[in-house]
């Protein structure tokens, strides 16, 4: 069986009802800034859709609602 490919690195931080949440560090290149990449992915079949998403100045909050069955 082919092993699918994945763009989610990291350490895994939490896994809830199908949805993972990892974190990965960037160290800065050059005269650049150190970044850290937050990413929250299904693992399962899709169940949630993001229903909100709010970036403010110094933090960012996302809100997922199941999806009904039809």
């Amino acid at each position: 069986m082919k092993e699918k490919k994945t763009k989610v690195r990291g350490e895994v931080l939490a896994e809830i009802d199908g949805l993972t949440i990892t974190a990965s560090p960037a160290d800065a290149k050059r005269a650049g800034k150190n970044r850290l990449w937050i990413q929250i992915r299904q693992t399962s079949p899709k169940k949630w859709r993001i229903s909100e998403c709010l970036a403010y100045a110094r933090s960012l909050d996302v809100q997922f609602v199941e999806d009904q069955e039809d």
